[in-house]
């Protein structure tokens, strides 16, 4: 809307000095917030979960048999596991809490007689808003001017008709503008609104766990059944065979305790987090962590042209007018300022010799019909010299049946509109009426063609090359001509066949089920309005496609929703913003393929996680259910075990998530959403890495057990051979695709050496400091036994990565 229509309806707005007291009496405009947990209910609740239960067991054992070293080690490792879950967590929740704080919304006010965008909490009482389709209404306030606006009430009613706002009646903050245009004067803000008062039970949308966390906390679960199962089934055997039941009992908690996962959902939850900010860094808000994980496996993207292929710059670059004063005239009148074309439009009148500002405080605008996408027009009548005239601008195919042309002209008009589409302009048909009903949609006299450029993004070629590379297709789905819209798409490099474009009304002639047999091959869709955006995603997910669609518009909303993607750009309507599940900040289509990039990532550094931990689990698990089948005591306390988890466990699961994209990560085709987070490979590797060390660690435990005769010397060598294979073989782990001998980029996760060497610190510290030996019960060793212990450790890496390329060979 241009300063003057304001002007023109004697609404100046609030002067700064106004806007300061106001501020200064009535505060910000922010509703409650709902308080997150507080840093001592997270700490809290690392103690509840089942692992702490068994620990504790472990410990009550421990005391009954009268080892309170142990337990004093227990007492201690489950302390420093529980802060370092802390840490976690609250950091999780904090980077959630800012990612989401990032998204600040928006409203458009008048102040001081000039239109202003400003942050929603910013309005005061007695702000004049501007209200367009999309928009969430900021505040409560009046309507003083109103142009068929229609308004969603339904978070406050549960209502989900439109309601029909007239100048006078109430609108109310939260709810959400669906057509027309309208001009509010605030009334109350913040907690004195209708939302305000019943916010504490809207604030603060609790986020669901992911199918990928959901799935892991099943297999969690699954995993703990069924390894306290064996454990009884240990114990049970151990008493048969005569085994006293105190001991047997601390066996069965140190099985437990070995095979439980217990820092793997939230290493994972850390990766997914990790990976937000990763996007954010390349200008992509998500906003559902369930948008993180589906990234990884989008096929199909469709997007919108105009801003997000293209620069969305519009400039005007072919006029063909009967009179270039009328269409100076219309090009002022029928216009809001309210988007970029718009702007090309007032500019282009200025560039004529006319000057809009004036041309619009002149003519006072009396009756408007707001464009939308499906109507594709809009319609404003103002008093021009004692009459009222009106100026019509919108699609040309729309706007040449509203006016009154011979079939001769009208068949000239439309050769001139296919040759304009087919060089790839944007087109804007203007007319104007000045006799009759001007508000009826007739007899128009038809003023001209603007052709409007918009160049394609540079970024966005290569983008749309790499999704190809990617296995992804992306499918234009725009407004525009035919012609518009192929020309584009060849400039982007999306060539498309005849049989491979559709348009609006084609989709209008065709059922779900019958677009679904050629949507898959059809690249272009043009000249579609947003229901057909809808019906399109429905009939790809028909097709089992995971699809990722680009939106800005109110109407939007549902194709948005339905996706398994929702992608609204910056600069979209509050509802799409609100529906989609990431907003690309800068508008730009490379932001969402740099987004499933990262997506891909995250996924191969929860595989490399899981695969990572499980390897750890039952490396322990397979040694001591070894030494018990021998009849041998166990080679691990509890405190050993818990200390090994202390110092692989926690910081190393963070770390691996720290990993960058792998080369070719971008060459492979997306990832089933079914997909198992650990396939055969995997699997095979976790059970071979497993089961070599297992066998490794029970023949040195027999050589200086029964051999030296030293049990204390037996238990700390597997002690430390399973810690320190566990610090050195994660590195195989950094990749899943190629050797850790070809690796290009080594060097590049700082933060998984500094958790190696913290790891060989600690490890150092607990078998050479005094008071670590009695606490863990035991012995320092001698330069012999470690080289012993890293000749073991090396020679288990290498054969991970004998098993790695087996593997790789076999996949091909």
């Amino acid at each position: 809307m241009p300063d003057s229509v304001a002007e023109s309806l004697l609404l100046k707005g609030l002067t700064d000095s106004e806007v300061a007291e106001r501020r200064k009496r009535f505060g910000a405009n922010t509703l409650p917030e709902k308080k997150g947990r507080t840093p001592l209910a997270i700490y809290i609740s690392q103690f509840k979960n089942p692992l702490i239960y068994i620990i504790s067991i472990a410990a009550v054992v421990s005391l009954l048999l009268g080892q309170y070293e142990d337990a004093l080690i227990i007492a201690v490792v489950v302390l420093l596991d529980s802060i370092l879950g802390f840490f976690q967590e609250h950091r999780a929740e904090k980077t959630i809490a800012a990612l989401r704080r990032l998204l600040k919304p928006m409203a458009r006010v008048i102040r001081g007689g000039h239109m202003a965008e400003i942050e929603a909490a910013q309005i005061v009482p007695d702000d004049m808003v501007a209200i367009n389709p999309g928009d969430r209404i900021p505040a409560d306030g009046e309507l003083v001017e109103a142009v068929n606006v229609s308004v969603s009430e339904a978070i406050l009613t549960g209502e989900s008709e439109a309601v029909i706002k007239g100048t006078g009646d109430p609108l109310f903050m939260g709810t959400t503008a669906l057509s027309g245009r309208g001009l509010m004067k605030a009334t109350y803000i913040g907690r004195e609104t209708e939302l305000g008062k019943i916010a504490e039970s809207l604030v603060e949308i609790k986020e669901d766990q992911t199918p990928l966390q959901m799935k892991l906390e099943d297999f969690s679960k699954s995993l703990t059944y069924i390894v306290v199962a064996i454990s009884v089934l240990i114990f049970a055997l151990g008493i048969l065979s005569g085994i006293g039941i105190l001991e047997m009992l601390e066996v069965s908690v140190i099985l437990a305790i070995a095979a439980i996962p217990e820092g793997l959902l939230i290493a994972v939850t850390m990766i997914l987090v990790i990976g937000m900010r990763a996007i954010l860094r390349r200008k992509g808000l998500v906003k559902r962590l369930i948008a993180v994980e589906t990234l990884g496996s989008v096929n199909v993207i469709c997007t919108d042209k105009t801003g997000t292929l293209t620069e969305g710059s519009m400039r005007v670059v072919r006029t063909d007018f009967r009179s270039r004063k009328t269409a100076a005239l219309v090009m002022t009148l029928c216009n809001n300022f309210a988007d970029s074309l718009e702007v090309a439009l007032w500019e282009n009148a200025k560039a004529m010799g006319m000057d809009p500002q004036d041309l619009s405080e002149k003519y006072r605008r009396i009756h408007e019909v707001p464009f939308t996408s499906e109507k594709k027009y809009m319609l404003t009548t103002n008093f021009v010299d004692g009459a009222e005239v009106a100026s019509l601008k919108g699609a040309p195919e729309i706007v040449i049946d509203f006016c009154k042309l011979e079939p001769k002209e009208k068949e000239k008009i439309s050769e001139e509109i296919e040759e304009w589409a087919n060089a790839g302009l944007k087109l804007i048909a203007l007319a104007s009426k000045r006799d009759g009903k001007p508000r009826e949609l007739s007899n128009f006299t038809w003023i001209g063609l603007v052709g409007i450029e918009d160049p394609v993004r540079p970024s966005a070629i290569d983008a749309v090359a790499l999704c190809r590379k990617a296995g992804i297709k992306v499918k234009m789905v725009t407004g525009d001509y035919r012609g518009t819209a192929e020309k584009v798409a060849a400039t982007l490099g999306l060539t498309a066949e005849s049989d491979q474009i559709a348009e609006g009304k084609e989709l209008e002639a065709v059922t779900e089920s019958e677009l679904a047999k050629v949507v898959d091959d059809t690249a272009i869709f043009c000249r579609v309005s947003p229901r057909h955006k809808l019906k399109i995603v429905k009939a790809l997910q028909r097709r089992g496609k995971v699809v990722a669609m680009i939106g800005d518009g109110v109407n939007d909303a549902p194709a948005l929703k339905k996706a398994n993607i929702g992608v609204s750009v910056g600069n979209a309507t509050d509802v799409a913003q609100e529906t989609a599940s990431i907003i690309m900040l800068d508008s730009n289509f490379g932001t969402l393929v740099n987004a499933v990039e990262e997506g891909r990532i995250i996924f191969e550094n929860i595989k490399k996680v899981v695969a990572y931990v499980l390897s750890d689990s039952f490396a322990e698990i397979f040694t001591i259910f070894g030494a018990i089948l021998l009849g041998w005591p166990a080679p691990l306390t509890v405190a050993q075990i818990l200390w090994i988890h202390l110092i692989c466990d926690g910081p190393l699961d963070i770390v691996l998530g720290f990993e960058r994209g792998e080369k070719g990560i971008m060459e492979e085709k997306p990832k089933s959403l079914k997909e198992s987070i650990l396939d055969n490979s995997n699997k095979f590797l976790i059970f071979a890495i497993s089961g070599l060390s297992a066998i490794v660690s029970l023949l040195l435990f027999q050589h200086f057990w029964q051999i030296d005769g030293d049990i204390t010397m037996g238990r700390t060598i597997v002690f430390t051979l399973l810690a320190i294979t566990d610090l050195v073989y994660v590195f195989s782990y950094r990749s899943l695709r190629q050797s850790i001998f070809m690796s290009d980029n080594f060097f590049s996760n700082r933060a998984l050496f500094g958790a190696v060497i913290l790891g060989f610190g600690e490890q150092i510290l607990a078998i050479h400091a005094p008071f670590m030996n009695d606490l863990l019960d035991v012995a320092p060793m001698h330069l012999p036994d470690w080289a012993l212990v890293l000749g073991c450790a090396l020679g288990i890496t290498c054969f991970v990565e004998v098993v790695k390329y087996v593997t790789r060979r076999n996949r091909k």
